[in-house]
């Protein structure tokens, strides 16, 4: 009996520390869950929508040639209200509209040559593994009291490929030796303020989701 007490023991601290939970509905199916897909591909295109606007509010830092604008807060409600496919979707489908030539980039960018010579074109590539990996920890346990972590991590994925663009690409900035000073640390204030925002959103979504369920299931037993 003791060996099985240990056993179960055992069992239940790996459950306690098991760090991705099963798979969940996304935010969107929670709140609205007989929706369509054809309602999907609208709310889609109004988070693709939301995020052309959000690019529109920007502003320089001296010396600095990429600019700090609210796209990364349009970029995790994309993983963290659509779920990863749907987020990852509509990631990819405003950096493809920006490619083809419409002026949804910050100050109204676009066009192959804004996303393949530009300073700011590895953060794009970054906005879409932002999208994708935060709307999968979402969906697998990381929302409510947790919603901050994969918005988090999501705001540092952006990084990655932008910092790998700015290294291999010759593009005149920045200087060398300033990598990190010039093209993350300026802009860690800012992402820390957008993260927390959109960890809010989540959060208080998924609460909405879980009064009304708690409601329906009310009615249902009464």
């Amino acid at each position: 009996m003791q060996a099985a007490a240990i056993a179960n023991g055992i069992r239940s601290t790996a459950t306690s520390w098991n760090i991705l939970g099963p798979p969940n509905a996304s935010l969107l199916e929670a709140l609205w869950p007989a929706v369509t897909l054809v309602q999907k591909v609208a709310v889609t295109a109004a988070f693709i929508g939301l995020t052309v606007g959000l690019a529109r509010a920007r502003f320089y830092l001296p010396d600095n040639p990429v600019p700090i604008t609210f796209q990364t807060f349009g970029i995790l409600l994309m993983g963290g209200v659509l779920g990863w496919r749907w987020g990852l979707v509509a990631a990819v489908g405003y950096y493809l509209l920006g490619m083809a030539g419409a002026p949804v980039f910050q100050g109204g960018g676009n066009g192959w040559a804004y996303v393949t010579t530009s300073a700011t074109a590895g953060y794009l590539l970054g906005f879409m593994v932002a999208a994708g990996v935060s709307g999968f920890l979402v969906m697998r346990g990381w929302h409510r009291g947790r919603a901050l972590w994969p918005m988090l991590i999501g705001s540092l994925l952006v990084y990655f490929p932008a910092l790998i663009w700015l290294s291999v690409l010759d593009l005149g900035w920045p200087a060398d030796g300033e990598l990190f000073s010039a093209a993350v640390y300026p802009f860690i204030p800012g992402d820390l303020v957008k993260l927390v925002l959109a960890a809010l959103v989540v959060a208080f979504g998924w609460r909405i989701a879980d009064i009304r369920n708690r409601r329906s299931g009310a009615d249902k037993s009464a």
